[in-house]
């Protein structure tokens, strides 16, 4: 018989409670579980029992532990959570099969290609230009889709913010755009050499490539865009790559450049990479993705371990999303077929955050059908979970008061064709205006540092909880 003494917090209980008792590590775990649901009064509640490094021990069912892992004396702390039962989950999601999207007439779409085609693309473009130039030199021009605000809409058989074809036409002999064609052959120059060599630069290196051309980064920046809808080709495919803020952790393998990566055993999160490329041979047993806006709640959940509690991926951009962090959340999407769920601040700025990730942004309307993943579920925090009915408990004192500028942003965002299509998302937005406040992700940890990882995330899941 080996017998210790050790420290047992139940999770269940808020806040949590801690005692240390003596446990005989020869028992079969259904005997510890009784012994453990005998000292904390957990009557009937069914629950997991983990380790200090959130291994799940239920994973054991009746095997002997010490025998089975060897941890004879080496146990010093164990954690009672809540099991979480996701039958209520898998009834209302149900995976997404990754389909081919039907554009509709009129709209303009990109394609991911390789360097030679993109570079071939280029060389047509400047030849047709060179021989207008020749044909008729008055009128030569670049002719470049438009990007403005008319020439943008939602397309609701796809869920996509799409480009339509209406263009522009930039003269080189036009006083007024004369500068800018001069900045966009500068720019078409620098790419089809990085093309020719075979090498990757992002936006601020080509901007310092020819920073007396260009002026301002600004300036780079959108003749990219323009470049890419022009020739109808991602950034990527012009070896442009995006800058990476974003990370990831939780039950999802790969290799990147041919390194095998587990980020489940990185022991921190992994940097999402620039170019999307890099990754292949993506492998994962998760239960579904949880998307984070906020990087301290990101760190909160992986410090937790969550993605352990549930089999989960969890990614973050930290705020905004970067472009990086989008291509690989759709290649996740398009590979693995996993739920997607989003956990964003109770404001205006969440849910427009929560909109660039589901249906693009107007800015990149042209690859929209590249960045998006339009399945992606709202799972919190939800404006109707601040309400005191909501049985969250969150304080009133985490509440802040909207402003004007808030009730303007959301007036616009119900207005919006992609809002009217979701009358769930619409009812939150406007629970948002009837109510006057929001709060941040952090609201929910106001009653315990970690009342998302052992509370709030567990009943959202087991509920089905999320629109």
């Amino acid at each position: 018989m080996v017998t210790q003494l050790i420290k047992c917090s139940n999770n269940l209980a808020l806040p949590p409670i801690e005692k240390k008792i003596f446990i005989d590590l020869d028992l079969k775990i259904t005997q510890i579980k009784k012994h453990l649901r005998d000292e904390f009064n957990l009557d009937h509640t069914k629950f997991v029992i983990f380790f200090e490094d959130n291994t799940k021990w239920n994973r054991l069912n009746d095997s002997d532990i010490p025998s089975k892992f060897g941890f004879r004396g080496d146990i010093k702390q164990i954690d009672i959570k809540k099991q979480i039962d996701l039958t209520n989950f898998y009834k209302k999601f149900k995976k997404n099969s990754s389909e081919i999207i039907n554009y509709p007439y009129g709209v303009l779409h990109v394609s991911q290609l390789d360097p030679e085609t993109t570079k071939q693309k280029l060389v047509d473009v400047t030849n047709s230009f060179l021989q207008q130039a020749l044909d008729d030199p008055s009128n030569v021009s670049f002719s470049i889709p438009s990007r403005g605000g008319d020439n943008i809409g939602f397309d609701e058989d796809s869920e996509l913010v799409l480009l339509g074809k209406q263009k522009i036409a930039r003269q080189f002999r036009n006083l007024s755009s004369v500068k800018s064609v001069q900045q966009l052959t500068e720019l078409m120059k620098i790419l089809h050499e990085q093309l020719n060599r075979g090498i990757h630069s992002a936006k601020r290196d080509i901007y310092y490539q020819a920073v007396n051309i260009f002026e301002k980064q600004d300036t780079s920046d959108s003749l990219i865009e323009d470049i890419g809808a022009m020739l109808q080709v991602t950034r990527s495919s012009m070896n442009v790559t995006a800058s990476a803020k974003g990370n990831v952790v939780g039950h999802i393998e790969f290799e990147e450049q041919g390194n095998y990566k587990d980020c489940t055993k990185q022991g921190n999160s992994v940097q999402i990479s620039p170019n999307i490329d890099d990754y292949t041979k993506m492998q994962s047993d998760a239960e579904f993705v949880l998307v984070i806006e906020k990087d301290a709640v990101f760190n909160r959940l992986s410090e937790d371990k969550f993605y352990n509690y549930v089999p989960s991926i969890l990614v973050t951009a930290k705020g905004q999303p970067d472009m990086a962090t989008r291509m690989f959340l759709k290649k996740i999407n398009d590979e693995l077929n996993l739920p997607i769920l989003a956990i964003m601040d109770a404001d205006v700025y969440g849910f427009e955050i929560l909109r660039v990730y589901s249906v693009g942004s107007k800015a990149l309307s042209f690859e929209a059908a590249n960045l998006a993943v339009p399945n992606i579920q709202w799972l919190g925090l939800l404006p109707s979970d601040l309400r005191e009915d909501s049985g969250f408990g969150i304080p009133k004192d985490t509440h802040i008061k909207m402003t004007k500028s808030d009730e303007r942003r959301i007036k616009l965002l119900l207005d919006e064709e992609f809002v009217k299509r979701k009358p769930k998302w619409r009812e939150q937005i406007e629970i948002l205006l009837q109510d006057g406040i929001k709060a941040e992700i952090q609201a929910l940890n106001a009653q315990d540092p970690q009342y998302i990882t052992n509370h709030y995330l567990p009943r959202k899941l087991e509920e089905g909880d999320f629109i």
